[in-house]
């Protein structure tokens, strides 16, 4: 019997969303359509299979967490389409949610070869720092490869090695961080399902590792995810438990982020007064914070991000006069970091837009569209693409007319 047209593309569709591994034929069919090996494909009768919900779940098992993490770096560097291009899920905020504050769990990670000393926990985190400065400066994709196989190589086997109490808190806070640099890059190239994958891991190891804040800080960037894709409901209530589940003292900028995300959640659900509200508080936040205190995962809190986030949520808020110093300070010290630029000249257009200033809002929104050209971010090209749609309601403008012509996004070189 042949099977039809029609058969075969939903067999293929099923496959690509990881809802099914392929048995023979299909595996030598697939291998030739793709012109990949079996493995490559991750498909290989060896292979592990590539369940749909690789890494979204939040497990009880640390050994199944660590497995799932070792899994979903392999599917990534295979680039399995169920894993890398699926299906963002809310079912998995809420679940990641409940079980952050609720969720028991199990250490049944048992010791093998190969002894951790701190030394090897400080080259975890000096070569995060590293990716996470690229991601930074150059986007999310220029080198999510390396530090995608600098997990699952380096860093998987040691969480599988031996090492003492003290160590292994310090090893998953580590891998906790790096699986969080690897989502956001995956974030920022819009690789959502992705993302999420590791970001509900790197809450998993944060738990393991006992650190509040981080998982608090993990649930912010989630939060910012969600907001980012329209889920707006859902950042809310990420922002909202990132403030629940951590109400410690010594990382005030944890809370300020939420805070800020919060009121940015509630401005869009059109509630001015908890908006307002949120603000506010974050406001009263950061006035604790202090740079100097922070690790390295939060060095980035700087009264510049601040400024950026304040601006932002003022802005959203129709209220020009409170947003513009902060949009101001934060756009003058976006230097040398050509998404900071893509986003605080959005920002700056977006107000004089408000304003009515015209002129003004299309030279920032020329800056921006410069920078984003410079950068590998589809993330600061979507920024780019919303923003040039605020420009429609002015288009008979003879200004914006030609801005409208003459700009346009280019891949960076």
């Amino acid at each position: 019997m042949t099977a039809s047209r029609d058969s075969l593309i939903r067999y293929l569709r099923e496959w690509e969303h990881g809802r099914n591994v392929p048995q023979q034929p299909y595996r030598d069919l697939l291998s030739a359509l793709y012109g990949k090996s079996l493995d490559e494909l991750g498909i290989a009768t060896s292979a592990p299979q590539a369940r749909s919900d690789v890494g979204l779940i939040y497990a009880t098992s640390l050994l199944e967490a660590v497995d799932a993490v070792a899994h979903l770096a392999r599917f990534d560097e295979q680039r399995h389409p169920g894993v890398v291009a699926g299906h963002f899920s809310e079912e998995a905020i809420y679940a990641a949610c409940l079980d952050w504050l609720f969720g028991s769990v199990r250490n049944d990670l048992t010791n093998g070869a190969g002894r951790v000393v701190h030394r090897d926990v400080e080259e975890v985190v000096a070569t995060t720092t590293m990716f996470d400065g690229l991601d930074r400066t150059f986007g999310g994709e220029h080198s999510r490869a390396l530090a995608v196989k600098y997990l699952r190589e380096v860093v998987v086997p040691r969480l599988h090695g031996t090492y003492d109490e003290a160590v292994g808190r310090s090893l998953f806070q580590a891998a906790a961080v790096l699986c969080e640099v690897i989502g956001y890059m995956a974030y920022d190239d819009d690789k959502h399902s992705l993302a999420q994958r590791y970001f509900v891991q790197s809450l998993r190891f944060a738990k393991e590792a006992g650190d509040s804040a981080y998982g608090a800080y993990v649930l912010n960037t989630m939060s910012h995810q969600a907001f980012y894709l329209g889920h707006t409901r859902e950042a809310l209530r990420l922002a909202q438990v990132a403030r629940q589940g951590y109400t410690g003292t010594h990382m005030p900028a944890v809370q300020t982020e939420a805070a800020m995300l919060e009121a940015r959640a509630h401005a869009a659900l059109r509630d001015a007064t908890s908006a307002t509200q949120a603000l506010q508080d974050a406001e009263r936040f950061f006035s604790l914070h202090s740079p100097d205190d922070a690790p390295n995962w939060a060095a980035h809190w700087t009264d510049v991000v601040f400024a950026s986030f304040a601006g932002h949520g003022w802005l959203d808020l129709g209220n020009p006069a409170v947003a513009r110093p902060h949009l101001v300070a934060a756009a003058q010290s976006a230097a040398g970091q050509p998404r900071r630029v893509v986003f605080s000249s959005a920002q700056l257009s977006r107000l004089a837009l408000l304003e009515g200033d015209i002129e003004q809002a299309i030279a920032h929104a020329t800056a921006a569209t410069t920078a984003a050209t410079t950068v590998k971010s589809k993330r600061s090209q979507q920024v780019i693409r919303d923003l040039r749609a605020e420009f429609t309601p002015h288009a008979k403008d003879r200004t914006v007319e030609h801005f409208l012509q003459q700009t346009a996004l280019e891949p960076p070189k």
